[in-house]
C-alpha cells in the first residue's frame, strides 16, 4: 500500500513557539498603552463620572483592539492558515460595547484597580 499525502497536510499545525511569540509581540503594546496609559491618567480615571468611565472604556478598547490586530497580523503571515480574519470579529464586539457600558457609567480602570487592590483603596 502507498499512502500519499499533500504539503498542506505537513503544514497544517501552528508550533506553540510561534503562537507564543505571536502572542507576546501582541501583548507588549497592550500592557504599554494600557498600564502606562492607566497610570498618567489616573487621576483622571478614577474618578466617578460619563466622561471617566468612557475615556476608560476607550483606552481599554483601543488596547485590547491593537491586541487583535497584532494577532491577526502574526497568524495571518502563515500561509497555510485560512479565515484568519476571524481574529479580528472581537474587535466589533469591544467597539459595540464602548458607549453602552460608558452609559451605565461602568468604569473599566475602577474595576481593575479594585480588583487588584480592594474596593476600599477607591472611596
Amino acid at each position: 500500500t502507498t499512502t500519499t499525502t499533500t504539503t498542506n497536510d505537513n503544514n497544517n499545525h501552528v508550533e506553540w513557539l510561534f503562537a507564543f511569540d505571536v502572542h507576546c509581540n501582541s501583548f507588549v503594546p497592550l500592557f504599554v498603552a494600557l498600564y502606562l496609559g492607566q497610570l498618567i491618567l489616573s487621576p483622571l480615571l478614577v474618578q466617578r463620572g460619563f466622561i471617566c468611565a468612557l475615556l476608560s472604556n476607550i483606552l481599554f478598547c483601543l488596547s485590547l483592539s491593537y491586541y487583535h490586530y497584532c494577532q491577526f497580523v502574526g497568524f495571518n503571515s502563515l500561509p497555510h492558515l485560512e479565515r484568519t480574519e476571524y481574529l479580528l470579529y472581537p474587535v466589533v464586539a469591544l467597539v459595540v460595547l464602548v458607549i453602552p457600558l460608558s452609559v451605565v457609567q461602568f468604569n473599566p480602570t475602577r474595576w481593575v484597580l479594585s480588583w487588584y487592590f480592594g474596593s476600599e483603596v477607591l472611596q
